[in-house]
């Protein structure tokens, strides 16, 4: 069969605002990892990451015209759902038989709503994508029905079926690599936000799945709240694939557990620096799991930054998300951080459940006085599938339109404070952090050393400016 996988069209402005120009446009791994499984299996793919490259829906229309696909998979955001039931509109208008598969995270949350809301999907995958795939094709090389195959919402002539959950895959190690071969330009055309690598050309890549933690404003609906990893091997091979093959110099691990796992992470520190590569690589952690230790053998393998959850200044409003964690851990954390000599980055969100003006003002102090290099700060958005999307209601005002949950719109409102008391705050936040002689300094120690990322972060610069100031 053709397969054709894509994201859905989506502008950087829709996705990052005023930010856009400090945005990324980084390949969607999971249709990477899809489309290698079908092309094991001996079918002609086809992947178009039109997010990534910043194309409309009349060129991917054109693909598509040219490729003619049997099968259609699309994996999309709550913020990109509506641009995927348009694209997938126009192509069962032009061609009636072709199946129109859909997941990603979004799905996985809010599959039978999705599904109802928009008639053109045909099949939704809920929680992992491979071994379900692999099920969907055999099912249509042998016109068979759908209703054994775990894992999915589907139409038939009695409506809307959702099948069982399908258990997470044991052994990771037994999927492909991603098909980074069938990206249009990759690396050149794919870059994460500047402010997040060292050198270029860089990649993202996934190691684990799942997360234990219990934010309420995360999503867990895909890989759930257990764990399970790529083997330490399969990682370094994965690895030197992209820095040999495609010749990536920074890698970004996208993973919640990178840092939690204390003896893979020794391990895939070793050998990375038994290979002495060329390399530098950043992280996500938790900060109550890190140590001196771990870190100096990080920052010896190539680790360049790690980016930690810190979400508030108020422990408080970290008890109500449960964080668990405290604010004296994350001051500990950051400043092993710095005597490491690892960059750090800390996201932060401003209108929590319970948020007040005192706790805005606790976070933007706490910010200000950690010795963090960077900082990332969003809207509190409850997505479909988190607690906070639930219980939104008890708490403040929510606009639940999906189009509009971009991290950076206030689409909720906790009680007491207005969109404005938010907006305000958040922009204060970046203001207050950024125009600091030590952090513009920074930047330009940043750019004497590699002057590659020169463009990305003058034009992170402008749309800084233009969002503080707007």
């Amino acid at each position: 069969m053709k397969i054709l996988f894509l994201t859905p069209p989506s502008s950087s402005e829709e996705r990052y605002g005023t930010l856009a120009g400090a945005g990324s446009s980084t390949p969607a791994l999971g249709i990477l990892l899809l489309a290698a499984t079908a092309r094991r299996l001996g079918h002609e793919v086809v992947v178009i990451d039109a997010a990534a490259l910043e194309i409309g829906m009349k060129r991917i229309m054109e693909r598509v015209r040219q490729f003619q696909p049997d099968v259609v998979g699309i994996s999309t955001t709550t913020l990109a759902v509506c641009h995927a039931a348009s694209l997938a509109d126009q192509i069962k208008a032009e061609m009636v038989r072709t199946l129109i598969v859909v997941g990603g995270p979004h799905i996985s949350a809010a599959a039978e709503e999705t599904m109802l809301r928009f008639g053109s999907f045909d099949l939704a995958v809920i929680g992992e994508g491979e071994a379900t795939l692999v099920e969907i094709l055999s099912a249509l090389d042998d016109r068979r029905t759908f209703q054994d195959i775990s894992g999915i919402c589907y139409r038939d002539s009695d409506g809307i079926k959702i099948t069982a959950r399908r258990e997470f895959i044991k052994d990771l190690d037994t999927l492909p690599f991603p098909a980074w071969d069938l990206l249009q330009d990759f690396p050149l055309r794919y870059a994460p936000a500047p402010f997040k690598v060292k050198s270029l050309p860089s990649a993202s890549l996934v190691s684990s799945r799942g997360c234990p933690n219990q934010c309420i404003f995360c999503d867990r609906s895909v890989f759930g709240t257990g764990c399970h990893a790529f083997s330490v091997d399969y990682v370094i091979r994965m690895m030197l694939e992209l820095y040999n093959k495609h010749g990536i110099r920074h890698i970004c691990f996208e993973d919640d557990t990178f840092v939690t796992f204390k003896q893979r992470l020794i391990e895939l520190c070793e050998r990375l620096i038994a290979l002495k590569l060329d390399l530098s690589w950043s992280c996500l952690g938790r900060a109550n799991h890190v140590n001196a230790e771990s870190l100096a053998l990080m920052k010896q393998a190539g680790c360049w930054q790690i980016s930690f959850g810190i979400e508030s200044g108020s422990q408080e409003i970290l008890d109500t998300i449960h964080k668990n964690v405290t604010l004296d851990q994350i001051r500990t954390a950051v400043k092993l951080c710095r005597d490491t000599g690892i960059l750090t980055k800390g996201f932060f969100i401003v209108g929590h459940p319970g948020e007040t003006r005192e706790t805005l003002a606790q976070t933007i102090n706490f910010a200000l006085e950690l010795p963090l290099d960077d900082i990332s700060v969003s809207m509190l958005t409850p997505f479909p599938g988190t607690e906070i999307y639930d219980r939104a209601a008890e708490f403040g005002q929510f606009d639940g339109d999906w189009s509009r949950m971009n991290l950076l719109n206030a689409v909720f409102v906790p009680f007491g404070l207005s969109q404005d008391d938010l907006e305000v705050s958040q922009r204060e936040l970046m203001r207050r952090f950024y125009l600091r002689p030590r952090i513009v300094a920074n930047y330009l120690v940043r750019l004497a050393e590699n002057p590659a990322i020169t463009k990305g972060l003058l034009n992170a610069a402008l749309a800084f400016i233009r969002s503080v100031w707007r």
